[in-house]
């Protein structure tokens, strides 16, 4: 027994009330609890359609919608991280990491150039932030596409806020052993690999969210 378009759209609303904001979550619940209700009425024709939404949401279990958003939230979360790892990896793989190395060792010598080396690699972690500002607006501009929120966009913001987190750590660390990196200069030489790295993670960052936009307007085609 088939479900109206009215019917549809009441089992649609409903499960937006459930705090369900994410559009992808609330297609995909929707049709599974719509599929899961026809098949309740089909077996039994006489009960009523109140009955067998009941019958159906029970299958998800007590606060099934939240638990399926939490679990999807971390598949998706662990998507990202491989996606960013691969492309990462581009980068320190033979013959690009050649440039990665060559640009590490450029930042080092950079340092000897200036009376308080310190300064100068705190300076450069400060301007790495400043390029995260792309990935920001890009995320602003996309949080919503036609009035629509999507997880998956939520999920690369969120790992992304975690940047700013890991470069006050190592400012923090700078700036407690200034004393000694100013008699072993080459202990500065790790920061500037952290640095290398920090702006890698950024630029794949960039190009993942990109891809993001472009495959969920292709998908549900929105414009």
């Amino acid at each position: 027994m088939k479900l109206t378009n009215e019917q549809i759209e009441y089992v649609e609303n409903y499960i937006i009330s459930k705090d369900i904001k994410w559009y992808e979550l609330q297609l995909e619940l929707t049709d599974h609890m719509v599929s899961s209700m026809e098949e309740f009425w089909t077996a039994d024709p006489e009960l009523t359609f109140h009955q067998v939404k009941h019958y159906a949401e029970d299958k998800f279990g007590r606060n099934g919608f939240k638990a399926i958003e939490e679990e999807r939230t971390q598949i998706l979360k662990k998507e990202f991280r491989k996606n960013q790892w691969k492309l990462a990896k581009e980068y320190l793989k033979f013959p690009k990491i050649l440039g990665s190395i060559l640009f590490v060792f450029i930042i080092y010598k950079a340092t000897f150039y200036f009376n308080e080396p310190i300064k100068l690699v705190g300076k450069s972690f400060a301007f790495l932030a400043i390029l995260a500002i792309p990935i920001l607006y890009s995320y602003c501009r996309n949080r919503k596409i036609q009035g629509k929120r999507f997880l998956e966009l939520n999920i690369n913001h969120g790992t992304y806020t975690g940047i700013f987190g890991i470069m006050y750590w190592i400012l923090f660390l700078l700036n407690s052993f200034k004393v000694l990196i100013q008699q072993y200069p080459i202990l500065i030489l790790p920061f500037c690999l952290f640095w290398v790295l920090g702006l890698i993670f950024l630029i794949t960052g960039i190009h993942i969210q990109n891809k993001i936009v472009e495959n969920i307007k292709k998908q549900y085609q929105l414009t």
